[in-house]
């Protein structure tokens, strides 16, 4: 097909992802941090990252991230701790206060959890087919 062939996807896409912003940007800042500073937060709540690894999901050099990491430190939200493969490696890691913020952040999400909570089970399921889809096609080869 050729490019662009696909407004109704793309028109779409736009609209969940911006209401999805909007929604994450607003339980964000209720609990005191940036779209970015909670972001950073629920990866390390999910699984210890490097600067690195966490960069690389964000899209930006490792440096783009330092000023959110340490304001989450000062926060007690995460920690760096030495990767036990690798001791020169830092890993950024939720403390469990941030482990605490990051889930009560997710609960305080109403408007995603109404949308999923609307779906009968066949339809979460081709949802989540289609966003596994989607993202495998995305990830870089």
């Amino acid at each position: 097909m050729a490019r662009g062939s696909f407004p109704g996807i793309r028109r779409a896409m736009l609209d969940f992802v911006g209401a999805y912003l909007v929604d994450f940007e607003t339980s964000a800042r209720a609990a005191g941090l940036t779209l970015a500073q909670a972001r950073v937060l629920g990866l390390a709540a999910v699984e210890p990252s490097s600067m690195k690894d966490l960069a690389a999901r964000f899209g930006c050099d490792p440096s783009n991230l330092t000023a959110k990491v340490d304001r989450l430190i000062a926060l007690g939200l995460v920690e760096r701790r030495p990767d036990p493969e690798d001791g020169r490696v830092k890993l950024i890691a939720a403390t469990p206060a941030g482990v605490a913020a990051s889930a009560a952040l997710c609960h305080s999400r109403d408007w995603l959890a109404e949308v999923l909570d609307g779906l009968t089970a066949e339809e979460a399921a081709l949802v989540q087919t289609a966003f596994d889809l989607l993202v495998n096609r995305a990830a870089p080869a």
